[in-house]
């Protein structure tokens, strides 16, 4: 009976197009970018991440998602100000080593999720864009791409408190774009 089950819930998984994608990092980015001193924009990015995808491609949504990142991963292209914002003022890496993302549900565009930095986690609604799948022309692999981005306020995780938004600005922008493989 637990077989029959099994073979209908799987059975019932592929009509509905969910289908569990790898994350090709080659190709996939985790980036954010802040203003500093109100005049310019600097950029970042996360060079270390893994999570777990499921797609229904039928309906170009999620119906699962869980990501990790390793903060001490951070890359904004100065090696200085990588070093401060892994301190104890900003992620604090050595207390807080990893930060999360865990979806909730997609209605439309839109992604609900929970996303946790330096031990606070907090709902945050992202703008979401699934991809047709295609054929990658040199693996043959079907490959699907998932862009997530919005905004959150950095002093909602304890990040940066002390540092005035005239120096730093709070809103930080965030764009993960993934290409998976299937």
């Amino acid at each position: 009976m637990r077989k029959a089950f099994l073979a209908f819930s799987l059975v019932g998984l592929v009509g509905l197009g969910a289908v569990e994608f790898d994350i090709d990092k080659v190709h996939s980015s985790i980036d954010f970018q802040t203003k500093h001193l109100l005049v310019s924009k600097v950029n970042g990015v996360f060079e270390d991440f893994s999570g777990k995808i499921d797609v229904n491609l039928k309906e170009k949504k999620l119906n699962f998602l869980e990501g990790e990142i390793s903060m001490d991963s951070i890359d904004t292209k100065s090696e200085g100000r990588d070093k401060d914002v892994r301190g104890s003022g900003f992620f604090d890496v050595a207390q807080f080593p990893k930060g999360y993302l865990k979806m909730q549900k997609q209605e439309g565009n839109k992604f609900y999720g929970i996303l946790t930095l330096k031990g606070v986690s907090k709902p945050v609604v992202f703008d979401i864009e699934v991809s047709d799948m295609v054929k990658h022309p040199k693996t043959k692999k079907d490959v699907v791409g998932v862009q997530i981005e919005g905004k959150i306020n950095r002093k909602d995780f304890g990040i940066g408190s002390n540092v005035p938004n005239a120096v730093v600005s709070d809103e930080i922008k965030i764009n993960i774009n993934l290409e998976l493989n299937k």
